[in-house]
Protein backbone atom coordinates (compact mmCIF):
# COMPACT_ATOMS: atom_id res chain seq x y z
CA UNK A 1 0.00 0.00 0.00
CA UNK A 2 1.21 3.16 -0.98
CA UNK A 3 0.21 6.43 1.00
CA UNK A 4 0.35 9.97 -0.98
CA UNK A 5 2.70 11.43 1.75
CA UNK A 6 4.91 10.41 4.39
CA UNK A 7 3.29 9.29 7.31
CA UNK A 8 3.90 9.93 10.98
CA UNK A 9 6.36 7.40 13.08
CA UNK A 10 2.76 7.08 15.56
CA UNK A 11 1.03 5.97 12.17
CA UNK A 12 3.59 4.23 10.62
CA UNK A 13 3.70 1.93 13.39
CA UNK A 14 0.45 1.46 13.15
CA UNK A 15 0.28 0.13 9.78
CA UNK A 16 3.22 -1.99 10.09
CA UNK A 17 0.96 -3.58 13.20
CA UNK A 18 -2.20 -3.90 10.82
CA UNK A 19 0.02 -5.36 8.24
CA UNK A 20 1.63 -8.59 10.08
CA UNK A 21 -1.97 -9.38 11.31
CA UNK A 22 -3.86 -8.89 7.71
CA UNK A 23 -2.10 -12.13 7.07
CA UNK A 24 -2.40 -14.02 10.10
CA UNK A 25 -3.47 -17.74 9.79
CA UNK A 26 -5.77 -17.87 13.09
CA UNK A 27 -7.46 -14.58 11.72
CA UNK A 28 -8.31 -15.76 8.38
CA UNK A 29 -9.76 -19.30 9.55
CA UNK A 30 -11.94 -17.05 11.87
CA UNK A 31 -13.13 -15.48 9.03
CA UNK A 32 -13.72 -18.83 7.08
CA UNK A 33 -15.91 -20.15 10.28
CA UNK A 34 -17.82 -17.41 9.84
CA UNK A 35 -19.40 -18.80 6.12
CA UNK A 36 -19.82 -15.01 5.19
CA UNK A 37 -17.41 -14.38 2.87
CA UNK A 38 -18.25 -14.25 -0.79
CA UNK A 39 -22.18 -14.78 0.23
CA UNK A 40 -25.46 -13.39 -0.96
CA UNK A 41 -27.10 -10.49 0.69
CA UNK A 42 -28.63 -11.16 3.77
CA UNK A 43 -31.78 -8.60 5.35
CA UNK A 44 -30.20 -9.62 8.78
CA UNK A 45 -26.73 -7.66 8.09
CA UNK A 46 -28.62 -4.72 5.82
CA UNK A 47 -31.32 -4.19 8.17
CA UNK A 48 -28.56 -2.82 10.79
CA UNK A 49 -26.80 -0.74 8.21
CA UNK A 50 -29.84 1.16 6.86
CA UNK A 51 -30.68 1.38 10.71
CA UNK A 52 -27.19 3.22 11.39
CA UNK A 53 -27.37 5.25 8.01
CA UNK A 54 -31.24 6.75 9.37
CA UNK A 55 -29.88 6.91 13.00
CA UNK A 56 -26.85 8.91 12.62
CA UNK A 57 -28.48 10.35 8.63
CA UNK A 58 -25.25 9.19 6.57
CA UNK A 59 -25.69 8.65 3.39
CA UNK A 60 -23.25 5.39 3.45
CA UNK A 61 -22.62 2.82 5.57
CA UNK A 62 -21.35 -0.26 5.09
CA UNK A 63 -20.28 -3.72 7.23
CA UNK A 64 -16.90 -5.20 5.60
CA UNK A 65 -15.15 -8.62 6.06
CA UNK A 66 -11.19 -7.90 5.41
CA UNK A 67 -9.72 -10.86 4.14
CA UNK A 68 -6.00 -10.93 3.27
CA UNK A 69 -7.01 -10.18 -0.46
CA UNK A 70 -9.81 -8.52 -0.22
CA UNK A 71 -12.44 -6.03 1.64
CA UNK A 72 -15.54 -7.54 0.67
CA UNK A 73 -18.80 -5.83 1.51
CA UNK A 74 -21.25 -8.29 3.01
CA UNK A 75 -23.97 -5.02 3.80
CA UNK A 76 -24.46 -1.74 3.30
CA UNK A 77 -26.94 1.68 2.63
CA UNK A 78 -26.18 3.85 0.00
CA UNK A 79 -22.84 2.23 -1.66
CA UNK A 80 -22.32 3.59 -5.01
CA UNK A 81 -21.41 1.92 -8.34
CA UNK A 82 -19.73 -0.24 -9.19
CA UNK A 83 -18.71 -1.62 -5.62
CA UNK A 84 -22.50 -1.95 -5.06
CA UNK A 85 -22.07 -4.60 -7.78
CA UNK A 86 -18.70 -6.37 -7.22
CA UNK A 87 -18.95 -6.04 -3.56
CA UNK A 88 -15.47 -6.42 -3.12
CA UNK A 89 -12.34 -3.49 -2.87
CA UNK A 90 -8.50 -4.85 -3.62
CA UNK A 91 -6.93 -5.01 -0.43
CA UNK A 92 -4.42 -2.45 -1.30
CA UNK A 93 -7.22 0.61 -1.64
CA UNK A 94 -8.75 -0.54 1.76
CA UNK A 95 -8.78 2.10 4.90
CA UNK A 96 -10.81 -0.76 7.13
CA UNK A 97 -7.29 -2.91 7.48
CA UNK A 98 -5.91 -0.55 9.59
CA UNK A 99 -7.94 -1.73 12.23
CA UNK A 100 -6.66 -5.02 12.56
CA UNK A 101 -5.15 -4.48 15.75
CA UNK A 102 -8.63 -3.93 17.57
CA UNK A 103 -8.81 0.31 17.52
CA UNK A 104 -11.23 2.03 15.70
CA UNK A 105 -10.45 4.99 13.14
CA UNK A 106 -12.86 8.04 13.69
CA UNK A 107 -12.58 11.77 12.67
CA UNK A 108 -14.41 14.69 12.34
CA UNK A 109 -12.67 16.08 8.92
CA UNK A 110 -10.13 12.97 7.25
CA UNK A 111 -8.49 15.57 5.42
CA UNK A 112 -6.85 17.37 8.01
CA UNK A 113 -6.21 13.77 10.02
CA UNK A 114 -2.43 12.82 9.51
CA UNK A 115 -2.82 9.29 8.52
CA UNK A 116 -6.49 9.54 6.52
CA UNK A 117 -5.60 12.35 4.54
CA UNK A 118 -2.62 10.58 2.82
CA UNK A 119 -4.80 7.24 2.19
CA UNK A 120 -5.54 6.63 -1.68
CA UNK A 121 -9.14 5.88 -0.98
CA UNK A 122 -10.47 8.97 1.01
CA UNK A 123 -10.47 11.97 -2.03
CA UNK A 124 -12.21 9.09 -4.41
CA UNK A 125 -14.46 7.71 -1.72
CA UNK A 126 -15.71 11.11 -0.55
CA UNK A 127 -14.51 10.60 2.92
CA UNK A 128 -14.72 13.73 5.10
CA UNK A 129 -16.09 12.42 8.32
CA UNK A 130 -15.72 8.49 9.48
CA UNK A 131 -16.14 6.16 12.12
CA UNK A 132 -14.89 2.66 11.41
CA UNK A 133 -15.08 0.24 14.29
CA UNK A 134 -14.20 -2.86 14.17
CA UNK A 135 -15.28 -6.52 14.39
CA UNK A 136 -13.73 -9.08 16.98
CA UNK A 137 -14.68 -11.87 17.64
CA UNK A 138 -14.64 -13.81 21.04
CA UNK A 139 -11.11 -15.17 20.25
CA UNK A 140 -10.11 -11.18 19.65
CA UNK A 141 -9.37 -11.63 16.10
CA UNK A 142 -11.09 -8.50 14.19
CA UNK A 143 -12.88 -9.68 11.16
CA UNK A 144 -13.82 -6.58 9.51
CA UNK A 145 -15.42 -3.76 10.13
CA UNK A 146 -19.12 -1.53 10.59
CA UNK A 147 -18.49 2.08 9.06
CA UNK A 148 -20.38 4.90 8.48
CA UNK A 149 -18.81 8.00 6.68
CA UNK A 150 -20.03 11.62 5.61
CA UNK A 151 -18.49 13.35 2.73
CA UNK A 152 -19.01 17.10 4.98
CA UNK A 153 -16.57 17.94 8.32
CA UNK A 154 -18.97 16.63 11.31
CA UNK A 155 -18.14 16.34 14.72
CA UNK A 156 -19.32 13.47 15.92
CA UNK A 157 -21.42 12.73 19.25
CA UNK A 158 -20.78 10.77 21.85
CA UNK A 159 -24.11 9.65 21.54
CA UNK A 160 -23.59 9.02 17.80
CA UNK A 161 -20.83 7.01 18.61
CA UNK A 162 -23.00 4.67 21.62
CA UNK A 163 -25.57 3.98 18.64
CA UNK A 164 -22.26 2.89 16.16
CA UNK A 165 -21.02 0.54 18.95
CA UNK A 166 -24.40 -0.66 20.08
CA UNK A 167 -24.58 -1.58 16.14
CA UNK A 168 -21.54 -3.64 15.71
CA UNK A 169 -22.24 -5.10 18.88
CA UNK A 170 -25.78 -6.98 17.03
CA UNK A 171 -23.49 -7.21 14.36
CA UNK A 172 -21.30 -9.95 16.25
CA UNK A 173 -24.36 -10.99 18.19
CA UNK A 174 -25.54 -12.15 14.98
CA UNK A 175 -22.01 -13.88 13.18
CA UNK A 176 -21.30 -15.44 16.96
CA UNK A 177 -25.00 -17.14 17.06
CA UNK A 178 -24.24 -17.89 13.67
CA UNK A 179 -21.20 -19.90 14.05
CA UNK A 180 -22.40 -21.94 17.55
CA UNK A 181 -25.35 -23.05 15.29
CA UNK A 182 -22.87 -24.44 12.74
CA UNK A 183 -20.99 -25.80 15.23
CA UNK A 184 -23.73 -27.18 17.27
CA UNK A 185 -24.84 -28.67 13.76
CA UNK A 186 -21.34 -30.37 13.20
CA UNK A 187 -21.25 -31.63 16.98
CA UNK A 188 -24.69 -33.42 16.20
CA UNK A 189 -23.36 -35.15 13.07
CA UNK A 190 -20.10 -36.12 14.55
CA UNK A 191 -22.17 -37.62 17.64
CA UNK A 192 -25.19 -39.37 15.40
CA UNK A 193 -22.35 -41.10 13.02
CA UNK A 194 -20.16 -42.00 16.32
CA UNK A 195 -23.31 -43.48 18.07
CA UNK A 196 -24.24 -45.39 15.14
CA UNK A 197 -21.13 -46.86 14.52
CA UNK A 198 -20.66 -47.79 17.87
CA UNK A 199 -24.13 -49.31 18.53
CA UNK A 200 -23.18 -51.46 15.23
CA UNK A 201 -19.88 -52.47 16.56
CA UNK A 202 -21.25 -53.23 19.90
CA UNK A 203 -24.21 -55.42 18.61
CA UNK A 204 -22.76 -57.86 16.59
CA UNK A 205 -20.60 -58.73 19.30
CA UNK A 206 -23.64 -58.98 22.15
CA UNK A 207 -25.62 -61.65 19.43
CA UNK A 208 -22.90 -63.59 19.04
CA UNK A 209 -22.57 -64.01 22.89
CA UNK A 210 -26.58 -64.71 22.99
CA UNK A 211 -26.51 -66.97 20.26
CA UNK A 212 -23.38 -69.02 21.66
CA UNK A 213 -25.14 -68.34 25.41
CA UNK A 214 -28.44 -70.28 24.15
CA UNK A 215 -26.52 -73.03 22.16
CA UNK A 216 -25.31 -73.56 25.69
CA UNK A 217 -28.33 -73.75 27.20
CA UNK A 218 -29.83 -76.29 25.05
CA UNK A 219 -26.52 -78.44 25.19
CA UNK A 220 -27.13 -78.80 28.57
CA UNK A 221 -30.36 -78.19 29.44
CA UNK A 222 -29.69 -80.98 32.34
CA UNK A 223 -27.51 -79.43 34.06
CA UNK A 224 -29.10 -76.78 36.60
CA UNK A 225 -26.07 -75.01 37.57
CA UNK A 226 -25.77 -74.10 33.39
CA UNK A 227 -28.94 -73.00 33.42
CA UNK A 228 -28.75 -70.90 36.25
CA UNK A 229 -25.49 -69.28 35.04
CA UNK A 230 -27.02 -69.06 31.05
CA UNK A 231 -29.75 -66.94 32.31
CA UNK A 232 -27.45 -64.95 34.23
CA UNK A 233 -25.50 -64.47 31.28
CA UNK A 234 -28.88 -63.64 29.07
CA UNK A 235 -30.12 -61.32 31.38
CA UNK A 236 -26.52 -58.79 31.28
CA UNK A 237 -26.54 -59.10 27.64
CA UNK A 238 -30.50 -57.95 27.41
CA UNK A 239 -29.12 -55.12 29.83
CA UNK A 240 -26.41 -54.32 27.49
CA UNK A 241 -28.84 -54.21 24.00
CA UNK A 242 -31.19 -51.98 26.53
CA UNK A 243 -28.28 -49.71 26.78
CA UNK A 244 -27.68 -49.93 23.46
CA UNK A 245 -31.38 -48.91 22.34
CA UNK A 246 -31.56 -46.22 25.03
CA UNK A 247 -28.27 -44.96 23.36
CA UNK A 248 -29.90 -44.76 19.90
CA UNK A 249 -33.14 -42.99 20.97
CA UNK A 250 -31.36 -40.62 23.32
CA UNK A 251 -28.83 -39.29 20.05
CA UNK A 252 -32.88 -38.89 18.05
CA UNK A 253 -34.23 -37.43 20.42
CA UNK A 254 -31.58 -35.00 21.23
CA UNK A 255 -32.07 -34.26 16.85
CA UNK A 256 -35.60 -33.64 17.77
CA UNK A 257 -36.78 -36.99 15.83
CA UNK A 258 -39.58 -39.49 17.37
CA UNK A 259 -38.20 -42.11 18.74
CA UNK A 260 -39.82 -45.47 16.46
CA UNK A 261 -42.89 -47.19 17.77
CA UNK A 262 -44.58 -50.26 17.06
CA UNK A 263 -48.18 -50.08 18.52
CA UNK A 264 -50.63 -52.84 18.75
CA UNK A 265 -53.21 -53.80 21.16
CA UNK A 266 -51.86 -54.30 24.70
CA UNK A 267 -53.13 -53.73 28.34
CA UNK A 268 -51.36 -50.98 30.18
CA UNK A 269 -51.95 -52.49 33.41
CA UNK A 270 -50.62 -56.04 32.30
CA UNK A 271 -47.26 -54.66 31.61
CA UNK A 272 -47.36 -52.27 34.49
CA UNK A 273 -47.44 -55.20 36.99
CA UNK A 274 -44.81 -57.22 35.19
CA UNK A 275 -42.62 -54.66 35.04
CA UNK A 276 -43.00 -54.11 38.86
CA UNK A 277 -42.69 -57.57 39.32
CA UNK A 278 -39.49 -57.76 37.85
CA UNK A 279 -38.11 -54.17 39.49
CA UNK A 280 -39.30 -56.11 42.86
CA UNK A 281 -36.56 -58.89 42.95
CA UNK A 282 -33.98 -55.84 42.43
CA UNK A 283 -35.60 -53.29 45.07
CA UNK A 284 -37.55 -55.36 47.10
CA UNK A 285 -41.49 -54.68 47.69
CA UNK A 286 -41.04 -51.26 47.61
CA UNK A 287 -43.95 -50.86 44.68
CA UNK A 288 -47.52 -50.08 45.56
CA UNK A 289 -49.85 -50.03 42.28
CA UNK A 290 -52.97 -48.48 42.26
CA UNK A 291 -54.86 -48.78 39.25
CA UNK A 292 -58.95 -49.36 37.90
CA UNK A 293 -58.31 -52.64 36.40
CA UNK A 294 -57.11 -53.60 32.53
CA UNK A 295 -56.55 -50.56 30.25
CA UNK A 296 -56.56 -51.38 26.98
CA UNK A 297 -54.85 -49.06 24.72
CA UNK A 298 -52.93 -48.94 21.07
CA UNK A 299 -49.48 -48.12 21.93
CA UNK A 300 -45.90 -49.40 22.01
CA UNK A 301 -45.63 -52.59 24.29
CA UNK A 302 -42.27 -52.07 24.80
CA UNK A 303 -42.24 -48.25 24.86
CA UNK A 304 -44.71 -48.56 27.36
CA UNK A 305 -42.64 -51.02 29.70
CA UNK A 306 -39.39 -48.63 29.21
CA UNK A 307 -41.84 -46.09 30.25
CA UNK A 308 -42.45 -47.78 33.27
CA UNK A 309 -38.72 -49.19 33.77
CA UNK A 310 -36.93 -46.11 34.10
CA UNK A 311 -39.79 -44.40 36.23
CA UNK A 312 -40.02 -47.02 38.61
CA UNK A 313 -36.30 -47.38 38.95
CA UNK A 314 -35.57 -43.68 39.59
CA UNK A 315 -37.79 -43.43 41.90
CA UNK A 316 -35.79 -46.77 43.98
CA UNK A 317 -32.90 -45.43 43.17
CA UNK A 318 -33.26 -41.82 43.89
CA UNK A 319 -35.82 -42.08 46.45
CA UNK A 320 -35.71 -42.08 50.55
CA UNK A 321 -34.32 -45.56 50.68
CA UNK A 322 -37.42 -48.20 52.25
CA UNK A 323 -40.01 -45.94 51.59
CA UNK A 324 -42.88 -46.76 49.54
CA UNK A 325 -43.02 -45.77 45.87
CA UNK A 326 -46.40 -45.29 44.79
CA UNK A 327 -47.78 -46.20 40.71
CA UNK A 328 -50.77 -44.66 40.18
CA UNK A 329 -53.22 -46.10 36.39
CA UNK A 330 -55.81 -43.94 35.57
CA UNK A 331 -58.06 -43.46 33.01
CA UNK A 332 -60.17 -40.26 31.68
CA UNK A 333 -61.72 -40.27 28.83
CA UNK A 334 -59.69 -41.19 25.92
CA UNK A 335 -56.40 -41.06 27.47
CA UNK A 336 -54.51 -42.75 30.66
CA UNK A 337 -52.43 -41.06 33.20
CA UNK A 338 -49.05 -43.22 35.01
CA UNK A 339 -48.18 -41.67 38.13
CA UNK A 340 -44.81 -42.73 39.92
CA UNK A 341 -44.61 -40.81 43.39
CA UNK A 342 -41.59 -40.92 45.68
CA UNK A 343 -41.03 -39.60 48.59
CA UNK A 344 -37.09 -37.90 49.70
CA UNK A 345 -35.30 -34.58 49.04
CA UNK A 346 -37.11 -32.34 46.57
CA UNK A 347 -35.22 -31.64 43.18
CA UNK A 348 -34.77 -28.28 42.98
CA UNK A 349 -36.93 -26.04 40.86
CA UNK A 350 -34.04 -24.91 38.36
CA UNK A 351 -33.53 -28.41 37.91
CA UNK A 352 -36.93 -29.40 37.09
CA UNK A 353 -36.72 -27.61 34.19
CA UNK A 354 -33.95 -29.39 32.30
CA UNK A 355 -34.84 -32.61 33.56
CA UNK A 356 -35.67 -34.01 30.56
CA UNK A 357 -32.89 -33.11 28.71
CA UNK A 358 -30.35 -35.94 27.19
CA UNK A 359 -27.65 -36.75 29.68
CA UNK A 360 -28.32 -34.45 32.57
CA UNK A 361 -28.53 -35.48 35.47
CA UNK A 362 -30.00 -34.08 38.76
CA UNK A 363 -27.58 -33.14 41.76
CA UNK A 364 -29.22 -35.91 44.14
CA UNK A 365 -28.38 -38.03 40.97
CA UNK A 366 -24.94 -37.15 40.67
CA UNK A 367 -24.45 -37.12 44.44
CA UNK A 368 -25.86 -40.65 44.98
CA UNK A 369 -23.81 -43.85 44.44
CA UNK A 370 -26.02 -44.63 42.03
CA UNK A 371 -24.38 -44.24 38.29
CA UNK A 372 -25.93 -43.38 35.03
CA UNK A 373 -25.73 -41.65 31.95
CA UNK A 374 -28.76 -39.42 32.33
CA UNK A 375 -30.69 -41.29 29.44
CA UNK A 376 -33.70 -42.14 31.77
CA UNK A 377 -35.65 -39.54 31.55
CA UNK A 378 -35.54 -38.01 28.23
CA UNK A 379 -36.11 -40.97 27.13
CA UNK A 380 -39.40 -41.43 28.66
CA UNK A 381 -40.27 -37.90 27.60
CA UNK A 382 -39.56 -39.21 24.39
CA UNK A 383 -41.25 -42.28 24.07
CA UNK A 384 -44.60 -40.29 25.94
CA UNK A 385 -44.39 -37.80 23.00
CA UNK A 386 -43.88 -40.53 20.17
CA UNK A 387 -47.21 -41.66 21.27
CA UNK A 388 -48.59 -38.40 21.66
CA UNK A 389 -48.46 -37.60 24.94
CA UNK A 390 -46.69 -35.94 27.01
CA UNK A 391 -44.42 -35.96 30.80
CA UNK A 392 -44.14 -33.29 33.41
CA UNK A 393 -42.61 -33.85 36.78
CA UNK A 394 -43.42 -31.61 40.51
CA UNK A 395 -41.52 -32.09 43.31
CA UNK A 396 -41.40 -30.60 46.87
CA UNK A 397 -40.72 -31.53 50.43
CA UNK A 398 -43.63 -32.27 51.61
CA UNK A 399 -45.33 -34.05 48.29
CA UNK A 400 -42.15 -35.62 47.49
CA UNK A 401 -41.33 -36.03 43.72
CA UNK A 402 -43.80 -37.23 40.85
CA UNK A 403 -43.59 -37.87 37.07
CA UNK A 404 -46.86 -37.74 35.01
CA UNK A 405 -47.42 -39.77 31.70
CA UNK A 406 -50.02 -38.56 30.33
CA UNK A 407 -51.28 -41.07 27.13
CA UNK A 408 -53.94 -41.27 24.31
CA UNK A 409 -55.81 -44.63 24.18
CA UNK A 410 -54.72 -44.60 20.27
CA UNK A 411 -51.05 -43.43 19.75
CA UNK A 412 -52.80 -43.09 16.23
CA UNK A 413 -54.09 -40.11 17.26
CA UNK A 414 -51.43 -38.56 18.63
CA UNK A 415 -51.92 -35.56 15.89
CA UNK A 416 -55.02 -33.92 17.96
CA UNK A 417 -54.21 -35.41 21.49
CA UNK A 418 -52.33 -32.63 22.76
CA UNK A 419 -55.38 -29.80 21.82
CA UNK A 420 -57.76 -32.80 23.89
CA UNK A 421 -55.66 -33.40 26.68
CA UNK A 422 -55.48 -29.90 27.76
CA UNK A 423 -59.37 -29.57 28.08
CA UNK A 424 -59.80 -32.31 29.45
CA UNK A 425 -56.74 -32.64 32.01
CA UNK A 426 -57.81 -28.93 33.06
CA UNK A 427 -59.49 -29.15 36.89
CA UNK A 428 -58.80 -32.82 36.63
CA UNK A 429 -58.51 -34.95 40.08
CA UNK A 430 -55.73 -37.60 40.35
CA UNK A 431 -56.93 -40.85 39.48
CA UNK A 432 -57.28 -43.65 42.16
CA UNK A 433 -57.92 -47.22 42.59
CA UNK A 434 -56.95 -49.98 44.39
CA UNK A 435 -53.87 -51.56 45.75
CA UNK A 436 -52.47 -55.26 43.41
Amino acid sequence: MKFLGELDEVATGRTQRCNRRLTDPNRLQAIRDTGLMDTPREEAFDRLARLAAELLNVPLTIVSLVDADKQFFKADFGLPSPFRETRELPIDASLCRYTLEGEPIISSNALADPFLKFHPSTGPWGIVAIIVLPLINPDGHVLGTFCCIEPKVREWTAHELKVMRELTASIMTEINLREQIAKLKTEQNLRDTFVAALTHDLRTPLTASKLSVQLLGRRHADMPSVQSSVARVTESLDRAERMIQNLLDASRIKAGKWVSLKVSECDFHEITVRALEELASVYTDRFVLKAEGAIKMVADPTGLRRIVDNLASNAAKYGAPGTPIEVVLGRRGGHVTLQVKNQGPPIDGGELLTIFEPFHRSRSARESAEKGWGLGLPLVKGLAEAHGGRATVTSSAQDGTCFTITLPLNAASRETFSAIADSQLAGENEPTGFRS
